[in-house]
């Protein structure tokens, strides 16, 4: 079985909005969230969301470096075979923290990892020719399932090291 663990801030994971996003890095066992419907999705294809770890957005941009470490010292007890950051769709904090991080895993863990967030994210431009980052909506708008579909089969390539498609097949923004 293919292992996987998502991250996400404090709204996506349920724990509250703007006033919640001083939340230190932690984890829970299995998907919450939006990962309810994409860990369905990856066991259809023969993984699973082992984690989830969740951080708030300013405790994660104000602390960046300690956050990294602590969310990377995660990651590591869980062995996953593959990191999805997101889906962090139009929210611009979220989105630099998954590119951010999708950078720090791959580089320090040498674990496959992509983010996923919308053409508005400020987290697409500043990271979208350095790393996958796979198309969502907006907050709000129609598509997201689509966008988990694409997220899941990436996922299960990333983990099995076959080769990627170009943007047009496997739904990420082209590197520029």
């Amino acid at each position: 079985m293919i292992k996987a663990i998502q991250f996400l801030n404090q709204v996506q994971a349920g724990f509250g909005g703007d006033e919640r996003m001083d939340i230190k890095p932690q984890f829970q066992n299995g998907a919450i969230g939006t990962g309810m419907i994409l860990k369905s999705m990856l066991q259809r294809e023969g993984a699973d969301i082992v984690a989830t770890i969740i951080c708030g957005d300013n405790y994660f941009l104000q602390n960046k470096d300690l956050a990294i470490e602590e969310i990377l010292n995660i990651i590591k007890n869980f062995k996953p075979d593959v990191v999805i950051c997101g889906p962090a769709l139009n929210y611009k904090r979220y989105g630099e923290c998954c590119g951010y991080l999708t950078i720090a895993i791959e580089e320090k863990l040498n674990i496959p990892a992509f983010a996923a967030m919308s053409e508005d994210s400020t987290g697409t431009e500043l990271f979208r020719n350095k790393i996958y980052i796979i198309e969502t909506p907006n907050r709000g708008e129609t598509g997201l399932n689509n966008s988990l579909r694409k997220i899941s089969k990436f996922a299960i390539k990333l983990a099995n090291h076959e080769t990627i498609g170009t943007s047009q097949e496997d739904g990420y923004f082209p590197k520029d």
